[in-house]
């Protein structure tokens, strides 16, 4: 008889007792059926697939969960180059400074594209010990790697990368000269200007339009003549519109 009620409860949706107990079984049977996406990816780690692994660092990069710095963590030594590179990326997006001596040993790795994304990586971590290590990979002979590791040194905005970044403002690839001329605007260090204002006769637009919008960070006036000139003699429209906004912010700047 007892037997008989539960089924017509459960059946009827009555507000008896052994209702609560079939209703309690089947939520949480359908939430355990739900699987935990956090966890899912995390296993997917493991998986023999590296494009796989890759995949799941992505999607643990896009959830921004702090669970997933140590998954991520053991990642930057897989196997495959392409996965360490993204690991070290999604790294960046995990504010933990428990990251920065991995990814400086990563500024070793035999693959450039690795090593490029520890450089950049470093500069989001925003942590000095990272300033030495990415002074020295600055010397890497890959421009790649060279160009990140001044853009991380500009995001870092530690002055003892000056006399390391000028010499990058004279290299043969217009790809670190111009992200040496943007580390060092970032700098805002005067002992740029004479340097950057050369590069505004540069052969490379980027080129060009860097050492402008580092003038203008810069903001010594010394620049206002040569910036101006460059605008002038400048063909290309896009180029010369940002180079002329550079020019105003340069004027607008206060006497130093």
């Amino acid at each position: 008889m007892k037997l008989k009620i539960m089924i017509a409860a459960c059946g009827l949706g009555l507000a008896l007792a052994p209702v609560a107990l079939c209703s309690g079984f089947y939520f949480s049977a359908s939430s355990r059926q739900k699987p935990d996406d956090f966890a899912q990816q995390v296993q997917r780690l493991k998986s023999a697939s590296a494009a796989d692994r890759h995949e799941a660092i992505d999607k643990l990069a896009e959830m921004e969960d702090a669970r997933a710095f140590e998954p991520l963590l053991a990642m930057l030594k897989d196997a495959d180059s392409e996965v360490r590179a993204a690991a070290a990326n999604a790294l960046g997006g995990l504010p933990d400074k428990r990251a920065v001596e991995p990814l400086i040993g990563l500024l070793k790795d035999e693959v450039a594209f690795v090593r490029s994304a520890a450089a950049r990586v470093l500069g989001q971590l925003n942590d000095k010990r990272a300033v030495e290590p990415l002074m020295a990979a600055l010397k890497d002979s890959n421009t790649s790697v060279c160009s990140a590791a001044a853009m991380g040194l500009g995001a870092l905005k530690d002055e003892r990368a000056v006399p390391a970044l000028l010499p990058l403002l004279r290299e043969p690839a217009p790809d670190v000269r111009s992200t040496a001329a943007a580390a060092l605007g970032d700098l805002r260090d005067r002992r740029a200007v004479d340097l950057l204002m050369g590069l505004l006769k540069d052969e490379s637009r980027t080129v060009k339009l860097a050492a402008a919008l580092a003038l203008a960070d810069i903001g010594d006036k010394r620049a206002v003549s040569a910036l101006n000139e460059a605008v002038t003699n400048e063909r290309e429209e896009e180029t010369r519109t940002q180079m002329q906004e550079a020019l105003h912010r340069l004027r607008a700047a206060p006497d130093q």
